[in-house]
Formats: C-alpha cells, sequence, structure tokens
C-alpha cells in the first residue's frame, strides 16, 4: 500500500466521534468543603479522569476536619478533543490556581496528586511552600514503550482507545489523545528536571502491581527529591489509582497520619 494513503487512512481514522462525545456533567464537577480555620488539603486527579476519581479520598479528607478543593483540570469532563488541545501548562494553571484559593485562607495547605496530579503537584511544590506533598502512582517511567515516541506518532495516530470499567463509565474518557500523551511526557520531564528544589515532606505511595506506571518510579522520584525527606509507601494487589481500590483503608489511614504528622 502506497505509504501516503496509509497516513490518510490514520489520518481519517483520527476523526472518529469518540473524541466529540461529552461526558455527563453530573458527579465530574469541582468538590470544595470548607472547614474554616482548619488545614487544607489541595486534591489533583489523573489524565481522562475527573474529580470522581478522588471523591472517595477528598471525602474522607472532609471527614477527618480537613478543608478539600479538587479542581476540574483543562480539557477534562468534556469531551476528549477538549483535552487533545489543552497543554501540561494549563493543568498547572487550574492547580496552582486552585493552591491560591486555600493559601489565601491563611491556614496550612497540602497536596495530593494521583498520576498525573502527583506531576502536577511536585510542579507547584517548587513554587510555593506546601505543608507537605502526597503523590500516588506519579509517573516517571511508563510501561507502555510508544509513550518514548509519542511526540512524533501524535500526528498519526491521533488516540489510543482505553478500557473504562463499568463502574467508571461516565466518569473517564474512553480514549487517550496522543497529544495528552506527548504533554504528559513533557511535564514528566519537567517534573524531574529541577526535583532537587522541592524540600516539603513527601510520601509516595506506590503499587507494586501497576499496570500503567512502572513501580520503580516510586524509587526514581524519591531519589530526584534529594533535599526532600520523603517515604514509599508501597501497596500490593492493586493496580495504578490505588486510592479506588483502598477496600482496607491502608491507604486512606497512612495519608491521614502524614497530614496529621505534619499540620
Amino acid at each position: 500500500m502506497n505509504p501516503r494513503f496509509m497516513i490518510v487512512l490514520l489520518l481519517l481514522a483520527g476523526c472518529s466521534n469518540v473524541m466529540y462525545e461529552a461526558l455527563p456533567t453530573e458527579g465530574n464537577g469541582q468538590y470544595h468543603f470548607e472547614h474554616p480555620g482548619k488545614p487544607a488539603v489541595l486534591v489533583i486527579h489523573g489524565l481522562t479522569a475527573t474529580p470522581w476519581e478522588v471523591i472517595g479520598l477528598s471525602v474522607y479528607l472532609t471527614e477527618h476536619n480537613f478543608t478539600v478543593l479538587t479542581p476540574v483540570l483543562e480539557g477534562h469532563g468534556r469531551r476528549p478533543v477538549d483535552l487533545e488541545a489543552a497543554s501540561w501548562q494549563d493543568w498547572y494553571g487550574n492547580v496552582n490556581d486552585s493552591y491560591a484559593r486555600l493559601a489565601a485562607k491563611g491556614v496550612p495547605v497540602f497536596v495530593i496528586g494521583v498520576s498525573t496530579g502527583g506531576s502536577l503537584a511536585l510542579e507547584l511544590a517548587k513554587e510555593h511552600e506546601l505543608a507537605g506533598l502526597v503523590t500516588v502512582g506519579a509517573p516517571v517511567t511508563l510501561w507502555d514503550e510508544r509513550t518514548k515516541y509519542i511526540s512524533w506518532l501524535a500526528p498519526l495516530w491521533r488516540y489510543t482507545s482505553r478500557v473504562v470499567l463499568p463502574d467508571e463509565v461516565g466518569h473517564y474518557y474512553p480514549v487517550w489523545p496522543s497529544k495528552s500523551i506527548s504533554q504528559l511526557v513533557a511535564l514528566i520531564d519537567a517534573s524531574l528536571g529541577s526535583a532537587s528544589r522541592i524540600t516539603e515532606p513527601t510520601l509516595i505511595i506506590q503499587s507494586r502491581d501497576d499496570k500503567t506506571v512502572r513501580p520503580e518510579s516510586a524509587q526514581q522520584l524519591s531519589d530526584a527529591l534529594v533535599n526532600a525527606p520523603n517515604e514509599i509507601f508501597w501497596v500490593n494487589g492493586t493496580n495504578h489509582v490505588v486510592i479506588r481500590e483502598d477496600t482496607d483503608g491502608i491507604v486512606f489511614t497512612k495519608i491521614i497520619s502524614f497530614l496529621n504528622e505534619h499540620s
């Protein structure tokens, strides 16, 4: 087959309606609960997700007397095509604005980031003085080898389908836009490149059975945080978003213990 014709077919395939199908607004919006005068926690969801991904943790923190804010990152909670148009700097802008809302209350502010949210949390810690930082499955090395070549694959391969479990339908995009993966890779490089600037106490939570992020990412991140006291908390038997599979409450308990220690 003519190579040019193959490229045209790939581009046409990338125009599928799936990129324009919107998620329902219900259950996917910002979460915010105020406990006046109490320490605050900014919780950041992951790529292609919405605040629904972390709602269990957000509510748990609220029940333990923390002010909690979980924003919707740019391009999320709408259509995959909207995410495709967003840069990691746009996502960081949402996080930075949310931090400013919490910091204006004059209370200690913690940040918890899940997956891509963990990389954004690291960026935030470079710019602001946080009470503490928690990353959950923060990416350093990804299992999918294609991400190494995503910058030049993106123009030819618009998106990759992803598995959305029955209880996740309507809360995650069913595709990974290639441009968004490219932005994630750039964010990972940025967050690790100057990680020595981070000095906040950091809790690194990582599943040994993660199928998205290679588990050795936790140690790689720990090694990069040369000026931040940090601890790796390993979890067994769960996949990437460990807070959604924390049936015995071990991870939530560890997070609360960390926040209380540094409040």
